[in-house]
């Protein structure tokens, strides 16, 4: 016999709605901001994690990083090494390895998309009225780490 979906509550009903608009806001402003990188997603992604990192990364963490095929990831450096974006290296120990790392103009590129994002929630919340700001920041964080916790918790088969 087949188990019955218990009906969501209102509330539960209100988080998911609002959860999928931010989610499409927050591609918007991805979108824009790669769109002024002249970038692909991947591409973007792929640098903002190098620039996040001091030391050179695996080609194989990329592609666990990502969550796409090694190839896909080959492909994605190809063009951030073609861009001088990226540099890339084999590895001492094993030839089949490649390590990449972030040029200085990939550094000033993720910077700049950065401070892009930045710039556009120093707009958004000059929509928010200053008491309110607070209790704003207080709500996400506590309804993040709620969530980031049922993730954890969360046994995928």
């Amino acid at each position: 016999m087949k188990k019955q979906a218990k009906p969501a509550s209102p509330n539960a009903e209100k988080f998911h709605d609002l959860i999928n608009r931010l989610q499409k806001v927050i591609s918007e402003i991805d979108y824009s901001q790669k769109a002024c990188m002249q970038a692909g997603k991947m591409e973007c992604q792929l640098l903002h994690y190098l620039y996040g990192t001091t030391a050179p990364v695996n080609m194989n963490e990329f592609a666990r990083v990502l969550n796409v095929s090694h190839s896909r990831v080959t492909r994605i450096m190809d063009n951030l090494v073609e861009k001088n974006l990226v540099s890339r290296r084999p590895s001492e120990e094993d030839r089949r390895c490649w390590y990449a790392s972030i040029t200085p103009r990939g550094k000033k590129m993720a910077e700049a998309s950065q401070q892009t994002v930045i710039d556009q929630q120093e707009k958004i919340i000059k929509f928010i009225t200053p008491e309110k700001v607070e209790s704003v920041l207080k709500s996400f964080e506590l309804y993040v780490k709620a969530y980031e916790k049922v993730l954890d918790e969360t046994v995928i088969d």
